[in-house]
């Protein structure tokens, strides 16, 4: 290898920083490979590809530089040398560095060109593989590649084609393709699809051969023809189906190897709310066969102002996941040990709040049976009263020490209403700020899945008016909230009584949509 200046030192290692060439996945971001993760969770720069999804970003740091660099048919935003160039200055930089592509990198994705080209470089690289979409989305429409009795191969090729003398022709060899036994997969070739059909049966490939398209395939938008061979293409063009997408051409393509055995299967449910709390409750629907949108535009905005003072403080409040997930990250910034919180009690206004602390190694010492800010309030006032009562009977002052109440800034005014109503001291702290992602609320205000899960009545509240704002109603979608609150906000807006979750948790949320469903199939079947 020859060194290049400023990257080697004279021992032959190699110095500066280090790019990861990593596989996203096909389109569902959870599968990605939890390497490839860490690598996010600590590198300086991302630089990523089109088809790669948007969501893993949530697990790079605040500071990390995002680069998009996507290519699609006729339509590239940086050049593969440009690519290249873009790996070795950031790493020459002493910066870690992910290489965030499709699928998997080795896999029609040059992934083996980068490599090369940052190793002559002198750049430490490290190949992280991928899902690839050529297995992984025809399994999520039940179809294996390989099936004993239908097919023990495998064949995978890319539909792309080169340009010859100004025209593109397709690089494919259809007369030895059209003699496999097996399967034949496809990636990037709906763009030539009509040539590809009509190639293959050119070359004697039988016109019945069952195939399939998958569109946007492991995501909540995967879509799904098949056909034989000669009416592939049109059927294609009749049903829409457009790039990115894999053809499936062989026996097992005629597969559907999916169950539908829960209420809420096949049904279609936009995730609103913060993308924490989206991620928890797409997670438990997806575990019943739903189809989720995502349409989590709120955000956190940590506070720039340090921890306050604690040292007074009996009980620690907090009222949501978040609170918790910011104050931990603000002990770790301000170098505060966990140590410190010894001596004060905590207290928290559900269970998913009370899980997080769990996960840091805290436990909560009371959470109403509601799950609400009220309910909160109103009990841990009752066991601070007794207890003020029970050191000191007869006591009309004060000897314990305050309630700190560590919350979003647009928390609810409930638990100060009451606190100040029973004169029990107490200080309110706005750990961060709900803000909302504009763009992306102006987004999927437009969508109209089945139902539409709301997680706090800000949120709903963000959602209406933005549909007031662009003028739009949604005539389709059922609304489903996370308490009372929430769905007193949506009452505000539309005719129809939401539905409500009887906790104020996702699992509850699951089981509301659940009931539901069973209940419109009684209704239907009496009908």
């Amino acid at each position: 290898m020859t060194a290049v200046p400023g990257v080697m030192e004279e021992t032959g290692r190699l110095s500066g920083g280090k790019v990861y060439l990593a596989g996203g996945g096909c389109g569902d971001a959870e599968l990605v490979t939890l390497k490839a993760v860490k690598a996010l969770q600590k590198c300086d720069t991302v630089v990523y590809d089109s088809l790669v999804s948007e969501e893993l970003l949530q697990w790079t740091r605040s500071d990390c530089e995002r680069i998009f660099v996507g290519k699609r048919y006729q339509c590239h935003s940086s050049g593969q040398l440009e690519i290249n160039a873009l790996l070795i200055e950031k790493a020459r930089e002493g910066k870690t560095v992910v290489r965030l592509k499709g699928g998997d990198p080795y896999v029609f994705g040059r992934g083996g060109e980068e490599f090369q080209a940052l190793l002559d470089a002198g750049v430490c690289c490290e190949a992280i593989p991928g899902v690839t979409s050529a297995i992984a989305v025809p399994a999520a429409a039940g179809i294996p590649v390989t099936h004993r009795g239908l097919s023990d191969s495998v064949t995978v090729v890319t539909g792309t084609a080169a340009k010859t003398g100004g025209r593109e022709e397709l690089e494919l060899d259809f007369h030895a393709l059209a003699q496999l036994k097996g399967t034949l997969v496809i990636l990037m070739g709906m763009h030539h699809l009509a040539k590809i059909v009509v190639g293959l049966l050119a070359a004697g490939k039988d016109r019945n051969t069952p195939c399939a398209i998958i569109m946007e395939g492991t995501t909540e938008r995967q879509r799904v023809v098949r056909a034989p061979l000669f009416e592939l293409a049109a059927r294609a063009a009749e049903r829409g189906l457009t790039a990115p997408a894999v053809i499936v051409v062989g026996a097992v393509a005629k597969l559907e190897l999916i169950m539908y055995d829960m209420p809420v299967a096949g049904i279609s449910v936009g995730v609103t709310g913060t993308a924490r709390f989206a991620d928890k409750l797409s997670c438990a629907l997806r575990e019943k066969g739903v189809d989720i949108r995502d349409m989590s535009f709120m955000e956190i905005r940590p506070s720039s102002d340090s921890l306050p003072d604690l040292a007074d403080c009996g009980w620690l409040v907090f009222t949501s996941p978040n609170g918790v997930e910011v104050f931990l990250e603000k002990m770790r910034l301000e170098r505060l040990d966990l140590r410190t919180l010894s001596g004060h009690k905590i207290a928290v206004i559900g269970p998913g709040t009370a899980e997080r602390l769990k996960e840091a190694g805290l436990y909560a010492d009371y959470m109403p049976e509601v799950y609400d800010a009220a309910h909160l309030a109103e009990g841990l006032s009752d066991i601070i009263m007794a207890e003020q009562e029970k050191e000191r009977p007869g006591s009309t002052g004060w000897a314990q020490s305050k309630v700190m109440f560590l919350r979003a800034k647009q928390g609810s005014g409930v638990p100060s209403r009451i606190f100040r109503e029973r004169r029990i001291p107490y200080e309110e702290h706005a750990l961060y700020e709900l803000g909302v992602q504009e763009q992306k609320r102006d987004a999927v205000i437009t969508k109209e899945p089945d139902y539409i899960a709301f997680g706090s009545a800000m949120g709903a509240r963000v959602y209406f008016e933005g549909m007031e704002k662009k003028g739009i109603r949604n005539t389709r979608s059922r609304y489903v909230c996370i308490g009372e609150q929430c769905a007193k906000e949506v009452r505000k807006y539309v005719a129809e009584p939401p539905l409500i979750a009887e906790k104020a948790d996702v699992h509850a949320i699951v089981d509301c949509l659940c009931s539901d469903r069973v209940r419109n199939a009684a209704f239907s079947t009496r009908i």
